[in-house]
């Protein structure tokens, strides 16, 4: 194809994965009459994003990213800033090239989540899940999922009751919002969640806190329609009702029993008032 287009038009094609590489291939070719391509292509933070979200879809490259700790350089983009709106667009990218670096399957996939817990970027992962759009709270519920799902992920999850705690609260939270307006994918991913955080209430058992951050939602009709026709969610759903179906019963037994208590309490205060009149009608 005969490109007639100035260098800046050509670097904005870079975005049309159909045209990515011919347009990369011709400003390789025309790098000694376009002296500023370099500039033109760091100035663009699509271009460096795209690129380096070939790198993190890629074993061999995804290793070399991990091994410079060069997400590091992307996690202040998670953080708010004043002009989110502007922001938005980086931040989910920036959550998309940290997804594809959580293919813990790979050879060197223990060392990218070793990383990943030691840099703390499930906190930074929340705190998107959290307050920003749809896109980016999917993009970091997956993130967060994908390290769940991983045995040393999901201790370094449950290693402290703060940061357990964190986690379920703001997937309650997530459920909610869902409740109101629902994301089948989103979903899918906060019952996965659900799923591996399940693993650490059947070895602490009945937990008050625990029991209030379970959100009814998942247990009622509420999402029956949007998983009508997905059967493996629907499963899930179901192995989460199972393992939490207790949870409901030492609730209610809890409360009966606070009931009989306190119940015994009065009838004990009442049977000591008629043992007083009794006393003074002798007298």
């Amino acid at each position: 194809m005969t490109w007639v287009l100035t260098p800046n038009q050509l670097v904005l094609l870079i975005d049309d994965a159909s045209l990515r590489g011919e347009v990369m291939h011709y400003l390789y070719e025309k790098k000694d009459s376009c002296k500023n391509r370099a500039l033109l292509l760091w100035n663009s933070f699509n271009t460096v994003y795209m690129l380096l979200l070939v790198m993190a879809n890629n074993p061999e490259t995804r290793t070399g990213l991990i091994k410079a700790e060069i997400p590091c350089y992307f996690y202040p983009f998670l953080k708010p800033c004043g002009d989110d709106k502007h922001m938005e667009c980086v931040r989910t990218t920036t959550l998309g090239v940290l997804n594809d670096l959580t293919k813990f399957d790979d050879p060197h996939g223990s060392h990218a989540l070793c990383f990943f817990l030691e840099s703390e970027v499930v906190p930074l992962c929340l705190k998107c899940i959290d307050v920003y759009d749809k896109k980016s709270q999917k993009l970091a519920t997956l993130i967060v999922m994908n390290i769940l799902t991983q045995e040393s992920g999901l201790t370094y999850c449950s290693a402290t009751p703060e940061c357990f705690f964190s986690i379920v609260q703001v997937l309650r939270r997530v459920v909610e919002k869902l409740s109101l307006k629902t994301c089948l994918l989103h979903l899918e991913y906060v019952i996965q969640c659900y799923v591996c955080v399940s693993k650490i209430y059947r070895s602490i058992g009945p937990c008050d806190e625990l029991i209030r951050q379970i959100p009814p939602q998942l247990f009622d009709n509420t999402f029956r329609r949007t998983l009508l026709h997905n059967h493996e969610a629907s499963w899930m759903l179901q192995v989460l009702l199972s393992i939490f179906m207790d949870v409901y019963i030492f609730r209610q037994l809890k409360r009966e029993k606070g009931l009989q208590r306190r119940l015994h309490q009065v009838m004990h205060q009442v049977q000591r008032v008629r043992e007083r009149e009794r006393s003074e009608v002798v007298l």
